[in-house]
């Protein structure tokens, strides 16, 4: 079976399992898997089978000079003697030891068949859901407390009233003011009585804006 004729697999187990394996060029612990497209069953915007991969430093699959997607896919096989097949047929065997313990005994049968029968023995073993995953719906607890808005409060109400009551009052004086004085009517700005009350007023407005923001921060 040619390599193009398989279905795009998805294996996450065994890409992780991949990265633990040496790079096939430099030896060291791998840190990435590499899709070969080159031959497989990749396409445009399609991503070729995860059994299709080698392991590789960082180095050379994206940042060094010599790295595969700088260079392109098949400059680097050449020029690191890479044979995709005999890598796949490698790691896919091993594999197949690690996680499951099977022996597959590598044959005289081509390479693409030996292929197909280690992704059958893999993929035999897989076990996948039949139906996606559906998330929990995490629930929140309401608060059985009602919430109560400012302007609802009693002490808001008491507040508001005093406030009123103390308004009402700097206008009659203010109104007695006017009345009591020999020379003409005066505008309010300016008289000492008015600018006193004036200032008092800020004050008191001042704290009431405070109590009811810490009456507001302790419900």
């Amino acid at each position: 079976m040619h390599l193009s004729k398989h279905r795009p697999h998805r294996n996450l187990k065994y890409l992780s399992w991949l990265r633990t394996r040496n790079c096939v060029v430099s030896g060291k612990k791998a840190e990435c898997a590499h899709h070969i497209r080159l031959g497989t069953n990749g396409g445009t915007s399609l991503k070729p089978s995860d059994y299709f991969c080698i392991p590789l430093l960082n180095e050379f699959h994206t940042t060094g000079h010599s790295a595969l997607h700088i260079i392109g896919e098949e400059t680097f096989l050449k020029q690191f003697s890479i044979r995709p097949t005999e890598v796949f047929i490698k790691y896919l065997s091993e594999y197949l030891k690690d996680a499951f313990d099977i022996d597959y005994k590598v044959c005289d049968k081509p390479e693409q068949e030996t292929i197909s029968d280690l992704i059958e023995l893999i993929e035999s073993k897989v076990v996948r859901s039949s139906s996606p995953i559906k998330k929990k719906k995490v629930s929140v607890k309401k608060d059985p407390t009602p919430k109560v808005s400012i302007t609802e409060s009693s002490y808001y109400q008491s507040a508001k009233k005093l406030k009123n009551e103390r308004d009402k009052e700097l206008r009659r004086k203010l109104k007695e003011e006017s009345k009591n004085s020999a020379s003409p009517k005066k505008q309010f700005k300016g008289n000492e009585f008015y600018e006193k009350a004036k200032e008092l007023k800020r004050i008191k407005d001042k704290e009431l804006r405070k109590k009811l923001k810490e009456q507001s921060k302790k419900k």
